[in-house]
């Protein structure tokens, strides 16, 4: 059988093979396409083609018979995008700070030799509207919501730990549907940030190593009850967990959000959904910032992350359910730029002197 992870296209006059679960690329010969065309349909293998099968299932284009695959009920296309996105790991996946900014800055100068967008419309051009008085309290949070990468080895309070997740992910019982006949529990309950249908797909789990009262682990919250259950201790720094980020290190309390495809396929067909799900956690993840900023803290967060490794790490036990971003909160200076790469910076400016 043909691997259901792989997707064929024709680029520059030949056809190639995407394996966009393991992230690999394969040019086919005119045999090997041949032959990959061939087994779809169910014919015989061709005189002379022993080199080009086993060249196909070395690689995995086809794949041994009863192989599975967990069921995706919205079309193809996300599928390809959702797994072809999957698990940010490389050979080279920095394994402490100083190999992080090592990368990141090798990446960033890389990008600057690149031509860049353009900018925006000129001064002066347009309507200018007038500005508010931002000195109520909710631009006072905005205004000091920040992204560092610099944390202190100060730990959470338990009490803030609670507010924070019962704002980003709890039920609210002033925001609860009592006027609509038609809204049954449990989607009569509703959070402070939007949800795809009101259908509240998305999941917490807590990352914990500096929370005053609990034992490092990995945490689920049961919004339903405002509780955590346990899920596993720390057994790999947290860099380890987002791509090699190191210098998150020392990040007291983070938390994981996934998303209940299923309960988005139950309500809606169509993949368009799977944007909605994307959405969904950006405005949790934004509720979790805020919250976290008033309270004092300081947040960072992150996309990039080793998909398959934090689903071990937490759990996961329903192959409907994905991780989909981290969000964190502690004390800090305030610092955007981590210690590892200011040091770096700092070498590289008195080595141009």
């Amino acid at each position: 059988m043909i691997n259901k992870n792989c997707f064929f296209i024709d680029f520059q006059d030949s056809l190639v093979c995407w394996d966009f679960k393991r992230h690999k690329q394969y040019q086919l010969s005119s045999a090997h396409a041949i032959e990959v065309i061939n087994h779809i349909y169910g014919g015989a293998d061709h005189d002379g083609s022993v080199d080009a099968m086993t060249d196909l299932r070395g690689v995995g284009i086809i794949a041994e018979e009863g192989a599975q695959t967990h069921p995706w009920d919205w079309d193809i296309l996300s599928r390809i995008f959702h797994i072809g996105t999957k698990d940010l790991i490389t050979d080279d996946q920095p394994s402490n700070e100083t190999e992080w900014a090592l990368h990141y800055l090798a990446h960033c100068d890389e990008a600057l030799q690149q031509e860049r967008f353009s900018s925006g419309p000129a001064e002066g051009d347009g309507f200018l509207l007038p500005r508010w008085d931002d000195s109520d309290e909710v631009s006072r949070v905005m205004g000091q919501r920040i992204t560092v990468r610099s944390f202190k080895d100060t730990p959470v309070s338990l009490v803030d730990l609670g507010r924070i997740l019962q704002q980003t992910l709890g039920f609210s019982v002033t925001r609860s549907r009592t006027d609509c006949t038609m809204t049954s529990n449990p989607f009569a309950q509703r959070r402070l940030s939007p949800s795809a249908g009101g259908l509240n797909a998305t999941e917490g789990y807590v990352y914990v190593s500096n929370v005053t009262g609990l034992d490092p682990g990995f945490y689920y919250y049961d919004p339903q009850h405002h509780s955590l259950h346990w899920r596993g201790k720390l057994v790999s720094t947290l860099g380890d967990l987002v791509a090699g980020q190191h210098f998150v290190n020392n990040v007291p309390v983070g938390l994981f959000l996934t998303s209940r495809f299923d309960k988005l396929w139950w309500k809606y067909k169509h993949s368009r959904a799977y944007r909605m799900a994307l959405i969904e956690v950006g405005h949790v993840a934004q509720t979790f910032q805020l919250s976290a900023t008033a309270t004092g803290m300081q947040t960072w967060l992150t996309g990039a992350l080793s998909d398959s490794v934090v689903e071990q790490r937490i759990a996961l036990d329903n192959p409907f359910e994905h991780v989909l971003f981290f969000v964190a909160c502690g004390y800090s200076e305030g610092a955007a730029i981590p210690d590892c790469m200011r040091e770096l910076l700092t070498s590289r400016e008195a080595d141009q002197k």
